[in-house]
C-alpha cells in the first residue's frame, strides 16, 4: 500500500473516533457566528461533515487525492448536496494554488484543525525550502519534522486568514492545558498576523494511536491503542 492511501485510512479511522466521541461537534460550537468556513486540511471528511451539520457552508482543502475521494464519498453518502460544499485538491504552501484558492473563493472564517500528513525522504527534502522560509533551521526541522510541519501550515492558514481579512480557528492536540499564561507560540502568530483577539479553550480527550493514525509525541510516535489527550482550540480574530 502506497503510503498516501495508507495515511488516508489511519486518519479516518481516528477522524471517524472524533466523529463519533462529538469533538467535531465541541469544535464546531466555537463557530456559531460564521456561515461559510474555509478548511485547510478536510482529511477525509468527518470534520467537514461535523461542519454541515451544524449549518455551515465548506471549501474544504485537502493536499492527499485519497483523503478527498474518501470525503466527497462520506459526505454524498450523508445526503448533504454539492452545493453545501466544495472540494479542492491542493497544497497551501504552494504560492500558486494559495492564490488562485483566495481569489476564487470568500469565506468568513478559516479552520485549521489537527494538521497531519504522511512521511516520506522526499516528502521531507520538498518542504524544507518552505520550513526554512518560516524561519525553521535544520536542527529543528531534522529533530520533529513532524511538529515543523504542522508548524508550516498553521503559520500558512494564518497568511490566508490574514489576506481575507477573517478569524481563524485552529485545533491542535496536545498533552497538557494551554492558555494565555501558558502559550507563547500562538501568542507570537496573534502579533505577527496583526489579530486582535485570541481566545482558548481545553478539552480532556481521547485519541486511536496503534490502529488509527499514529500520535508522534516528542518526536516519537506511541503505539499505545487509546491515548489520553488535550484538544486545544485557538480563536483569533
Amino acid at each position: 500500500m502506497n503510503e498516501i492511501k495508507q495515511y488516508a485510512e489511519q486518519w479516518n479511522t481516528s477522524a471517524q473516533f472524533f466523529y463519533e466521541k462529538k469533538y467535531y461537534q465541541w469544535m464546531c460550537e466555537k463557530l456559531t457566528e460564521f456561515k461559510t468556513v474555509m478548511e485547510i486540511g478536510c482529511g477525509t471528511g468527518y470534520s467537514t461533515l461535523a461542519l454541515l451539520n451544524c449549518g455551515h457552508k465548506v471549501v474544504a482543502i485537502d493536499k492527499n487525492i485519497e483523503c478527498i475521494m474518501a470525503a466527497k464519498k462520506l459526505i454524498a453518502d450523508s445526503g448533504y448536496a454539492e452545493e453545501n460544499v466544495i472540494f479542492l485538491e491542493g497544497d497551501i504552501v504552494d504560492a500558486q494554488f494559495r492564490e488562485q484558492t483566495l481569489s476564487k473563493y470568500t469565506c468568513d472564517i478559516v479552520i485549521c484543525w489537527n494538521v497531519g500528513t504522511y512521511w516520506d525522504k522526499q516528502m521531507i527534502q520538498s518542504y524544507v525550502p518552505y520550513m526554512l522560509e518560516y524561519g525553521l533551521n535544520i536542527g529543528q526541522i531534522k529533530e520533529n519534522p513532524e511538529s515543523s510541519y504542522s508548524e508550516l501550515i498553521i503559520w500558512d492558514a494564518c497568511r490566508i486568514s490574514n489576506v481575507k481579512g477573517v478569524p481563524i480557528h485552529i485545533i491542535d492536540r496536545s498533552g497538557e492545558i494551554i492558555n494565555e499564561g501558558t502559550d507563547p507560540y500562538f501568542h507570537a502568530l496573534k502579533d505577527e498576523f496583526h489579530f486582535s483577539e485570541i481566545v482558548y479553550d481545553n478539552l480532556r480527550a481521547e485519541s486511536i494511536s496503534s490502529g488509527g493514525r499514529e500520535l508522534i509525541m516528542s518526536g516519537k510516535v506511541n503505539y499505545e491503542g487509546l491515548v489520553e489527550i488535550i484538544f486545544l482550540s485557538v480563536l483569533m480574530q
